[in-house]
């Protein structure tokens, strides 16, 4: 899918591109130090450009601050499909703003743009996951007007159980 370049204050949201693989990657690192799950991330900025571009399996979008000159925050997606609702629905894989730039909207902002894609394209919807003890997350979520599925447990098929 392509997404509009957007400008909301001194910000940039533009697609990534090859070539910004690495600030990606960088982002993606950060989030999981933020998240205390280091040891977890396996992935590399080669990872990132044959999903992305090579299979096709997502978008990302990056957020520049033009006044620091630096990226400071993505969202990676994918497309999914509800039978229940007969239309495609986003995934949303990592959403990362770093910590000094939160709260001033500019992660509303991007979650804003997203239900607007979301709505020109006709999807039903957009998922996320979120860590059950990230409060701060979560109530950021909440002003958002986004539900917890309560009747809802995620589970997971990893490599190990492939076997």
């Amino acid at each position: 899918m392509e997404f509009e370049t957007l400008s909301w204050d001194n910000y940039v949201f533009r697609q990534v591109t090859r070539d910004d693989c690495n600030i990606v990657h960088e982002l993606l690192l950060e989030l999981c130090d933020y998240e205390n799950l280091h040891t977890e991330f396996k992935s590399t900025p080669e990872d990132l450009e044959n999903i992305l571009f090579n299979l096709k399996c997502g978008d990302a979008i990056l957020v520049y601050d033009n006044e620091s000159d630096e990226y400071i925050g993505v969202i990676l997606l994918s497309y999914n499909y509800s039978t229940f609702k007969g239309k495609p629905g986003i995934f949303i894989e990592d959403f990362y703003i770093r910590e000094d730039q939160r709260g001033i909207g500019i992660g509303t902002f991007l979650f804003k743009y997203m239900m607007r894609v979301a709505k020109e394209n006709g999807f039903g919807r957009i998922d996320w996951v979120c860590l059950k003890d990230n409060r701060p997350s979560i109530e950021f979520y909440e002003k958002l007007n986004a539900k917890q599925m309560p009747d809802w447990v995620m589970f997971r098929l990893d490599e190990k159980e492939f076997e």
